[in-house]
């Protein structure tokens, strides 16, 4: 095809492509200098407990190509903003950044792995997590997530540690949330203990609890290197399914609609708390602003479709409303006696 043939729409499709390769390329290069992607790390100390003992048995995993290649862009953009803030932040600290380590758990190998950043003067474990700003909410409501704080209790212990800080930074605007906490002696039990138990679980590690929702509800489960050993042959990333085979009988059907309509009630129930919460926190002419350690404001207005109209419009010119076929709603409801 000439240049004067072509289209902005082909250029662009050509950009598209050009990043996606780019991506692919930089997970390549990333998982070829990690040569042992499916040992448990530190990392995976606090995320789902079967992966954990999986990956402490050696277990085969099943869908390798899940780990080591794909495009994984909020992962490679988080490394991207270590790779800028944690020299800077070491140099203004007085401290070390990327520091490998090594957990003695009592194996032969230990559990391995990279510290964001050491600050000896305080004894301090520093880690950096890049999130999306909702997950700032959540670590103010909340605290740190038990995932970050099984991860950096194993890097206290291989250290040493007097104090752990969690820095949560949004990487869409650089605000952060920080979580410090001094690493006594419930805290290291409670890191060892979390040990201890994927030790015991490795054992037979198909039977080990999951802790995630399955394919296509979960992102851990969705990148797993075992998600057809875990959820079954017919499980693929991305696609919700496979979570039908954990129901083997009747009761466990009646068990899972039990807790669909649970949920649903609490959902319900939050809804209204929310809209309660917001008319005492917004209501009465009050200002957008920060108050404490929340801020809010109002997003722009939008447009949806008017309905009504557009029916009164078909109808006026005799035209059919155009539809498309949806799945029907699922109603859960107690069984007739």
């Amino acid at each position: 095809m000439s240049e004067e043939q072509e289209t902005a729409d082909e250029i662009g499709q050509l950009v598209d492509d050009a990043v996606k390769a780019a991506f692919e390329h930089v997970t390549n290069e990333l998982q070829a200098a990690r040569p042992d992607v499916f040992g448990l790390s530190m990392s995976g100390l606090g995320r789902c407990r079967r992966a954990a003992a999986y990956a402490l048995a050696r277990t085969e995993p099943s869908d390798p190509d899940l780990v080591l290649h794909g495009e994984k862009r909020a992962a490679h953009l988080g490394t991207a903003v270590h790779r800028m803030l944690l020299p800077a932040l070491a140099h203004a600290l007085g401290g070390t950044h990327e520091v490998p380590v090594l957990l003695a758990d009592g194996s032969v190998s230990g559990i391995p792995g990279i510290l964001d950043l050491w600050w000896p003067s305080k004894r301090a474990v520093v880690d950096v997590k890049t999130v999306r700003e909702y997950k700032l909410d959540r670590v103010l409501v909340h605290g740190e997530e038990y995932e970050h704080r099984m991860q950096v209790g194993g890097y206290a212990l291989a250290q040493d540690a007097r104090w752990v800080v969690w820095l949560y930074l949004d990487r869409s605007s650089g605000q952060t949330v920080r979580v410090v906490e001094e690493f006594g002696p419930e805290f290291r039990r409670e890191v060892w203990h979390r040990i201890w138990e994927i030790q015991k679980l490795a054992e037979t590690p198909e039977y080990a609890p999951r802790d995630e929702r399955g394919p296509g509800l979960s992102y851990q489960c969705d990148g797993c290197g075992w998600l057809r050993r875990c959820w079954g042959s017919t499980a693929r990333s991305g696609e919700s399914g496979a979570q039908a085979h954990i129901a083997v009988d009747e009761p466990a059907v009646e068990a899972a609609l039990a807790q669909y309509a649970m949920h649903r009630d609490e959902e319900g129930r939050h809804k209204k708390l929310k809209a309660f919460w917001r008319a005492v926190a917004t209501g009465g002419g009050r200002k957008p602003g920060t108050y404490g350690r929340w801020r809010y404001h109002f997003t722009k207005p939008g447009y949806g479709l008017d309905q009504k109209t557009i029916r009164k419009d078909y109808a006026d010119r005799g035209v059919e409303v155009p539809v498309k076929e949806e799945a029907g709603r699922l109603m859960v409801r107690p069984a007739k006696k």
